[in-house]
């Protein structure tokens, strides 16, 4: 006999009834994960995409700032939910996906700390060949952000010239500034030669802020390295920009700007940066990403407090239309 609407809505009131008496197989324990999934994330800003790809992580000791007491550090750190020193803190690369081109910004830190070295099998995981970047983008010549330039001496993005800002390269590509270093910051120097001596002539410098390639700008942000910088895509709210090393320990920078960190150049400038960048970011609603912001790093700068800021992140984009 043909079922009717009429059968159908009386066979679903009665079938909770029956269905409370079976008695259900037990369902197979699954096996407990011990990775997380691969670590890519993508966002539109205006008629480019945008990836973030985590390469790790950095454990950051708090003992490293300055400008702050390691029981203000804790406060702040357990009213975050962070819990005790040392803070895990992201180490986050961008892919620009332009109509005309495949832009990396920063490359992570293969080889030079524990616990990087995952950027090429995430862009991989996220269908980005290393052959297909055909340009690199560096805020600055810190071993966590060339590590991945180069594998086994040759390098890694065999198709991309290397953009970083003039004064940067001068400065860690310097004899006389190498061997005027203190002996425990001479790798730094060592790793920035050998990264950018792997691509030779393809590596360009640039100045200024303004346009680097079409649709990303640089922008100067000096004090953490001489040369430090950021890259904005797109403009206004829409736009992204991508800041580099304006916080390593964002819990406790943006609460409290004027905390530097013992990895800044010029510690005055750089926090003097920060403030400057973490206002500007705040009035405008300027759309941030970090490379040492919990990944994927990419939200905005709210005002909370007095002289301190909170980083609110970015929603799921859940479509591209």
């Amino acid at each position: 006999m043909p079922v009717s609407r009429r059968h159908f809505v009386a066979g679903a009131l009665a079938a909770p009834v029956m269905v409370r008496f079976a008695t259900l197989p037990a369902a197979a324990k699954a096996p407990m994960a011990t990775t997380q999934v691969a670590a890519y994330q993508q966002i539109t800003v205006g008629d480019a995409v945008v990836t973030a790809i985590s390469d790790g992580f950095l454990d950051l000791d708090v003992a490293l700032l300055s400008n702050v007491t390691p029981e203000e550090a804790a406060e702040i750190l357990r009213n975050e939910f962070r819990g005790a020193s040392p803070v895990k803190t992201g180490v986050n690369a961008y892919v620009v996906n332009t109509p005309e081109r495949t832009v990396l910004i920063d490359a992570g830190g293969a080889g030079a700390f524990p616990n990087l070295g995952g950027l090429v099998a995430n862009l991989e995981a996220g269908g980005i060949a290393p052959d297909a970047i055909d340009a690199v983008l560096m805020t600055h010549l810190h071993p966590d952000h060339i590590g991945g330039l180069v594998t086994d001496g040759k390098p890694t993005f065999p198709n991309a010239d290397v953009h970083v800002h003039k004064t940067e390269l001068e400065f860690w590509t310097s004899a006389a500034n190498r061997d005027g270093a203190p002996e425990g910051a001479k790798g730094f120097f060592d790793g920035a030669k050998a990264a950018t001596d792997a691509y030779g002539d393809r590596v360009k410098t640039f100045e200024g802020d303004g346009e680097v390639l079409p649709g990303i700008a640089a922008r100067e942000l000096f004090g953490h390295t001489p040369g430090h910088c950021g890259f904005l895509v797109g403009e206004g709210e829409e736009g992204l920009l991508i800041w580099g090393d304006i916080v390593h320990v964002g819990p406790i920078q943006f609460a409290k700007p004027e905390v530097g960190i013992s990895f800044d150049a010029q510690p005055d400038k750089a926090i003097e940066t920060r403030k400057a960048i973490l206002k500007e970011a705040s009035a405008n609603r300027t759309r941030i990403a970090g490379m040492h912001i919990a990944f994927p790093g990419v939200g905005h700068v709210v005002a909370a407090g007095e002289g301190g800021y909170a980083f609110e992140p970015a929603a799921w984009q859940y479509d591209f239309g």
